[in-house]
């Protein structure tokens, strides 16, 4: 397999070896692909959490147990506002 590599990228790899941290543009490239790679686990791992957790939510819901939009609204409101009150009063 024959790739092609811009400037750029060629610049981070040499940058690397510069830094003595690879000794080799393949460790580099190898490294790159491993984090590609744990990235795409991680990011799969996340979006099946994300999933359970709306359909868990949805059944609690379904069983009237949720809480009206109305009063989340007013709980974060209520949060930002205390917020923007510390803030105000820490910096003078």
């Amino acid at each position: 397999m024959n790739i092609t590599l811009s400037p750029e990228q060629m610049q981070l790899i040499e940058a690397q070896l510069a830094q003595g941290s690879f000794s080799s543009p393949s460790e580099v490239i190898t490294k790159a692909l491993h984090t590609l790679a744990q990235t795409q686990k991680h990011y799969s791992e996340w979006e099946e959490e994300v999933r359970q957790s709306i359909k868990e939510a949805e059944a609690e819901l379904s069983r009237g147990e949720g809480i009206p939009l109305e009063t989340v609204r007013e709980q974060l409101q209520e949060k930002f506002r205390k917020a923007r009150e510390c803030v105000k009063n820490c910096e003078t």
